[in-house]
């Protein structure tokens, strides 16, 4: 009888999961804010976002406090271009692991152009690099960059990034990571890009290496509970449930009103069977927020747990 109410719970669950839109239409969310290089907000910056994988984005400007934010969107690895008159473009990527996925809103600063244009060998071996990673052909773009590399080696920290993106793009996480770690060693303090490290680590099936460089980072730094909640789902996708609910519990401990964690860490607890730690966080779900999706999921578990 146990096992028949798991798989009516599961049923119930299953039903509740949406299918994913066929562009980059979703339920996910992304947000953050431009500045200038004395960081002071930048406004009507222009925003600039696609998401490759599923062929489509679209354009937002950022307000008068430079703030941007856009949502209803697939998740996926956004490409996003800042752009501002009198700065030098800034492009940046952006990994939604899913879209109830909340990432932390990111800073981004734009710097004045050179006040001499660099080289012509330089300059066409940036324009042939940039222009072949926008048309996807990342290993064009790669070489073109790696021949930047050579003549300009000062631009390391700045091209292994592009380097590493590239290798994202064609899903090649060992690759990724490892130029993501050459940028981490010269940035050791950089708490943003050893979570990217991290969590596209654990993206590629690295476990080990992305549970390691977690290790190596304060929790007491994290205020954000959306940091651990996207390295859990990470997790949860790669079948380790067990390290999840650590995850999911250290985002309930920063933010104790934190919804999404509840709800992930009941159906972590559901798939371990573990009936009364489920139940609690499903009725902390419906306590917190008692209209919506997830308190209707939670109150069919509930209802199948009884």
């Amino acid at each position: 009888m146990l096992a028949h109410r798991y798989v009516l719970v599961a049923a119930a669950l299953a039903l509740a999961v949406p299918a994913f839109a066929q562009d980059w239409k979703g339920m996910g969310r992304l947000e953050g804010r431009v500045l200038d290089p004395d960081g002071k907000p930048l406004p009507d910056v222009t925003v600039k976002l696609n998401l490759p994988s599923r062929g489509g984005g679209t354009t937002i400007k950022t307000d008068k406090k430079g703030h941007w934010a856009i949502g209803g969107i697939a998740s996926g690895a956004w490409q996003i271009d800042l752009e501002a008159p009198g700065y030098a473009v800034k492009k940046i990527t952006l990994n939604l692991p899913s879209e109830s996925a909340r990432l932390a809103p990111i800073d981004v600063k734009l710097e004045k152009p050179a006040p001499t244009g660099p080289p012509p060998e330089v300059r066409e071996a940036l324009e042939k690099g940039d222009a072949a990673f926008k048309e996807g052909r990342f290993a064009d773009a790669r070489a073109e960059y790696e021949k930047l590399l050579a003549l300009r080696p000062e631009l390391a920290d700045t091209l292994y990034r592009q380097i590493a993106f590239t290798y994202s793009r064609e899903g090649n996480y060992a690759k990724e990571v490892a130029y993501l770690e050459k940028v981490l060693q010269s940035n050791p303090t950089d708490l943003n890009l050893k979570l990217l490290t991290a969590q596209e680590a654990l993206q590629g099936g690295m476990l080990d290496k992305g549970l390691e460089l977690l290790k190596g980072i304060d929790d007491s730094t994290i205020k954000d509970p959306a940091v651990f909640y996207n390295v859990a789902v990470l997790l949860r996708n790669a079948q380790k449930p067990e390290e999840a609910i650590v995850y999911l519990t250290k985002a309930i401990t920063v933010d104790p009103t934190y919804v999404d964690g509840y709800f992930q860490r009941g159906l972590a607890y559901l798939g371990l069977q573990k009936t009364a730690e489920a139940k609690a966080d499903f009725q902390k779900v419906i306590e917190l927020a008692p209209t919506g999706a997830q308190a209707e999921t939670a109150k069919k578990a509930l209802q199948q747990l009884k």
